[in-house]
């Protein structure tokens, strides 16, 4: 009989975690969906009366171009990129804005050749949640004060920064291990010349600190390649600087390396998409 009865609370116990287990669930799930809407909503939205406490120094005359191809000015996109509806980024020379929706992402993913495309999903992937509205317009400030323009010049050994025409920085840098003449094929140690982009700027995991990918090879790049008989090779950028190679010369693969802090520099003022031009 005892036996009975412990077989009886036993059963019912277990009956009971399972149902527990089946009704929870969902409650979980749900706070766990609530929570995430929340944690996209927490930003704080804009309101008209901000366009009076715009940051000293904003430049409110870049006009940008929509996925379309429309013009559209400051006070019309400054509301949805305070409010994380879209982001601006440079696109080989020209602004653009870019709404963060599903139809945006998905035209993106199909693109293999997008420009800035790292930017634009960790802005979709990433929700807002920065509550103090002078912090947002200070992101903005940055971003519309960013450089347009990088200027390498093999020979002297030096990178110009400019923005809109007048020179913002210049660092020192050093080349591939076989520094003179044009980038040909893989493996040649050679710095390329011509005009590209920069794009992927990322901080790394590894003794290189800090990188933006150079979009080498261009179409001249491959053409050139072709006559040749030859692969023309990839993978080269601008990055930061070994321990062991801080005081090396012209020690890379054919990539561009700067002093650690000077990427970092760099990295507050170059964001994807921007031209860079590299000359003997």
């Amino acid at each position: 009989m005892i036996k009975l009865v412990v077989y009886i609370l036993f059963g019912a116990i277990i009956c009971f975690i399972i149902w527990f287990q089946t009704k929870s669930t969902p409650i979980i799930q749900a706070k766990k969906n609530n929570a995430e809407k929340e944690l996209e909503n927490t930003g704080v939205k804009w309101n008209d009366s901000l366009m009076n406490h715009l940051p000293k120094g904003i430049d409110t005359s870049i006009v940008i171009k929509d996925l379309n191809g429309t013009s559209i000015k400051f006070n019309q996109y400054v509301k949805i990129v305070f409010n994380h509806d879209a982001i601006i980024y440079q696109d080989k020379g020209t602004w653009k804005l870019h709404r963060l929706t599903q139809s945006s992402q998905d035209s993106l993913k199909k693109d293999d050749y997008a420009v800035a495309a790292r930017q634009r999903w960790e802005a979709y992937r990433n929700p807002d949640t920065i509550q103090i509205w002078k912090e947002k317009l200070n992101n903005i400030k940055n971003t519309l004060a960013q450089a347009d323009y990088v200027l390498v010049l093999k020979s002297k050994r030096k990178m110009i920064v400019t923005r809109k025409g007048i020179e913002v920085l210049t660092f020192p840098i050093n080349l591939g291990f076989s520094p003179t003449g044009n980038k040909v094929f893989d493996g040649d140690g050679k710095t390329p010349e011509g005009i590209y982009h920069l794009d992927n700027k990322y901080v790394r995991n590894d003794n290189f600190h800090k990188s933006y990918w150079i979009s080498y090879p261009n179409a001249n790049d491959k053409l050139i390649a072709k006559q040749r008989g030859v692969k023309p090779g990839n993978g080269i950028s601008i990055h930061g600087t070994t321990p062991k190679r801080k005081n090396a010369k012209d020690w890379t693969a054919g990539c561009i390396a700067l002093q650690n802090k000077d990427i970092d520099t760099l990295f507050k003022y170059v964001g994807d998409g921007t031209i860079i031009e590299i000359k003997k």
